[in-house]
């Protein structure tokens, strides 16, 4: 198993690779930025991302399966052009999808209006290049000895929460499983927990709550901790990442999640941690980014430029660009095809 992106990464995203014997499948293949506390991403975190999307590009041409958990930009690529926060164009989603087999989330039941819309047009675009699109909900796949188990659809948060409903997806060989359960923050739904303890996973891969907006009440954030807690005594390896460590102390709010599975011998890691590397927030840095390294004049015109203007054009951070510049031999292409 292998994470390629994730906010203890330094891009919002929980995009894991898995490989078995049979397969090999990557959860999510997407990352993105947003503006944050008034600021648009630092320069630093465009050339993360740029970085990061080449590395999840070029897993998803590798794999067999493309895994969809539901149509927020920074677990699916969209099929337009936006630089400012994703990064992507038409071309680069039909050349990731092109020629996959393809298991997203259900877009047409359990599924709030905008996620609704996005599921509409990921269809539209995907459907004819992919070999085949599968809504997968609540089902379960065979590929050799691997099997994929679909989750039915988990409230995206609490229970009747408005940003709707993800699936978690469990990959198994032989006596091993490992569980991917992202945006059911914590979970703070107490149906979520269930249906992930009862997967009896090695490895839990889980997005965290998001701690760092104020409308996430302090009922649901108690919530996702005890859920935390309960998982870090039964799962011998729990990965917690995405919204939690949006806040800059999200190691401080994870500590008694991190005591209760010392207590068992399990252990708590970021993406980041399972990757080798140490974390990097940079979302939960920015104005300390800002304050350290002033972008200079051409960066600061760029964030100036209306929102239209910004998804358009490239923001001037001096690194190379993505891997949809580039055709099939992976030479340079003159032309990008935009919408």
């Amino acid at each position: 198993m292998r994470p390629l992106a994730g906010e203890s990464m330094g891009v919002r995203s929980m995009c894991t690779e898995v490989i078995t014997p049979d397969l090999r499948i990557v959860l999510d293949p997407s990352a993105a930025l947003s503006r944050r506390s008034g600021l648009d991403p630092h320069p630093t975190e465009y050339r993360r991302l740029l970085a990061t999307l080449e590395q999840v590009f070029r897993a998803a041409r590798r794999a067999d399966v493309l895994f969809i958990s539901h149509y927020h930009y920074d677990h699916v690529r969209p099929g337009f052009t936006d630089y400012q926060y994703n990064m992507s164009c038409r071309e680069e989603l039909l050349r990731m999808f092109e020629g996959k087999h393809v298991l997203a989330k259900d877009n047409r039941s359990k599924i709030n209006p905008s996620q609704r819309r996005r599921g509409y047009y990921f269809e539209k675009d995907v459907g004819p290049v992919a070999v085949v699109l599968e809504w997968c909900d609540g089902r379960t796949f065979e590929f050799g000895g691997t099997r994929i188990t679909v989750s039915p659809p988990l409230p995206h948060g609490p229970e009747g929460t408005r940003l709707g409903y993800v699936v978690a997806a469990t990959v198994s060989h032989g006596d091993s499983a490992v569980v991917y359960a992202p945006d059911v923050q914590g979970p703070v739904s107490s149906s979520s927990l269930l249906y992930l303890e009862r997967q009896k996973p090695d490895l839990c891969i889980v997005g965290g709550p998001p701690v760092y907006l104020s409308r996430f009440t302090e009922e649901s954030r108690s919530a996702a901790r005890e859920s935390l807690i309960r998982l870090a005594t039964v799962v011998p390896v729990l990965v917690v990442d995405h919204h939690l460590l949006r806040s800059a102390d999200w190691e401080t709010w994870l500590r008694p999640v991190v005591y209760a599975a010392s207590q068992y011998g399990h252990h708590v890691y970021t993406l980041a941690h399972l990757a080798g590397q140490p974390p990097d927030c940079l979302e939960s840095r920015r104005a300390d980014l800002y304050a350290a390294s002033p972008p200079p004049p051409e960066f600061t015109g760029w964030t100036a430029l209306p929102r239209d203007a910004k998804s358009k054009t490239m923001p001037p951070v001096g690194s190379p660009p993505p891997a949809w510049y580039y055709d099939r031999d992976d030479k340079p292409s003159n032309s990008i095809e935009e919408d």
